[in-house]
């Protein structure tokens, strides 16, 4: 697909619209937040009112934060892979110290630095969501948004490992029992996917 040029960032996932009869009418679109933008506005989960959408936009940049910082431990190199043909940098792979000490860094500092400040976050948002006379258990009151499905598929990627197995997933754990607002959001979105699995 690559080198058929049909990734628009050199990378997937991508996003295309296709007839009836399986002919590509539109696309390809590249870039998972994009996509994830365009599916939520479609499905009612991207609020349109500008000041909810800068509470889900702030979790969402936090998550991204979390993602950059995970990249040396995903790929064992200070880049990810070139967009070009998808390869790593032999030049600028980390070894196993500096492997060891970037997970250390993710695990004591990063992780739990980056949950304190989307838990208040999510506090300042549902304070918001109050006083617009919207309660609920997600980011934005009693709407489930892109930012609540995000978070619980990076929160819990991380937990079980499929996310990053570098992680540590007793003391991330440990870090979430604090953080009773990201704790709320992932068990109501939780329950509410289940609903519709």
């Amino acid at each position: 697909m690559r080198d058929a040029g049909k990734l628009p960032f050199g990378q997937v996932p991508i996003l295309e619209f296709v007839d009836e009869n399986g002919v590509t009418t539109s696309g390809p679109f590249g870039q998972s937040g994009a996509t994830l933008r365009y599916a939520g506005m479609l499905g009612g989960l991207y609020p349109l009112e500008p000041d909810v959408m800068l509470d889900v936009e702030q979790v969402l940049g936090g998550l991204k934060d979390i993602a950059v910082a995970l990249n040396p431990l995903w790929y064992s190199n200070v880049l990810p892979r070139l967009p070009t043909n998808g390869s790593l940098l032999p030049e600028t792979s980390i070894n196993a110290p500096q492997r060891d000490a970037v997970q250390t860094a993710v695990n004591a500092v990063i992780l739990p630095t980056r949950l304190a400040q989307l838990e208040r976050v999510a506090q300042a948002a549902k304070e918001s969501a109050t006083a617009r006379g919207e309660t609920g258990p997600y980011l934005v009151g009693s709407r489930l948004s892109v930012a609540d499905l995000e978070l619980f598929v990076v929160l819990n990627g991380l937990i079980d490992g499929s996310y990053c197995a570098e992680v540590d997933s007793v003391k991330l754990t440990r870090v979430l029992e604090e953080c009773t607002h990201l704790s709320e959001v992932l068990h109501a979105t939780k329950e509410r996917l289940q609903q519709v699995v």
